[in-house]
């Protein structure tokens, strides 16, 4: 899934506007051999320059609406490993759409404003700065992302006043298993990201690691605390 994303950063595209930091040693290198592959990419290449000419544009709305998008998915396929192989088992699209609105108003904006203050802050790609910053990843983003992820879920599910009356139980009974099991995937994704996505183009990586993640945390948010 990341090397198509290698491939269409920098071969099609005038770089996005909005850069973390400055780009890594050997990025350049890696821009030529994107243009090789990109060579003959066709719509695929075509949705690329439309995706980064958005970026340009409009880069927090850009990664907000893919959040909204691909939150909204990974609820959906979520709901239907819940559902087993019962194809005809009701789908909670209240869920799914609190889901995506988690991923359009929150994740998407936070993601954007948490690189930008990381890859500054942190401003290396080696190994040891791709560790720190998993390490702060995992204490402060993380956790957030899915208390809130979970306040929503029991909102949306119970209401306002027993959504918000149920969720420091949900927390104390939730957080601690969903935090580590972050541990034995973003580290991974950190250094993939890190390492091979060309900076401007961090946020979708991230976004499409998210995918799965969210599969996973709408599954959690799911289970009853009682």
């Amino acid at each position: 899934m990341l090397a198509p994303l290698l491939a269409l950063s920098s071969a099609l595209l005038p770089q996005p506007q909005l850069v973390l930091s400055r780009p890594r040693p050997g990025e350049a290198r890696r821009a030529d051999v994107a243009a090789l592959a990109l060579r003959g990419g066709g719509g695929f290449a075509a949705l690329a320059t439309a995706y980064s000419s958005c970026l340009s544009a409009s880069p927090v709305l850009t990664k907000s609406v893919t959040a909204g998008c691909i939150f909204g998915l990974s609820d959906a396929a979520a709901q239907r490993i819940e559902g087993g192989k019962d194809a005809d088992a009701p789908r909670d699209l209240t869920r799914t759409l609190t889901s995506a609105l988690v991923g359009l108003f929150y994740f998407g904006p936070a993601l954007h404003y948490w690189l930008q203050m990381i890859t500054t802050k942190v401003p290396g790609f080696g190994v040891r700065d791709t560790l720190v910053k998993t390490l702060l990843g995992q204490c402060f983003f993380g956790p957030t992302i899915t208390c809130v992820f979970f306040a929503a879920s029991l909102i949306s599910t119970a209401g306002l006043a027993s959504g918000l009356a149920q969720w420091p139980k949900k927390v104390r009974s939730d957080l601690l298993v969903t935090w580590a099991s972050g541990l034995c995937f973003w580290p991974f994704v950190d250094l993939i990201v890190y390492s091979f996505v060309p900076v401007a183009w961090i946020p979708l990586g991230y976004n499409l690691a998210s995918f799965l993640w969210t599969i996973w945390l709408s599954l959690q948010a799911a289970k009853r605390t009682d």
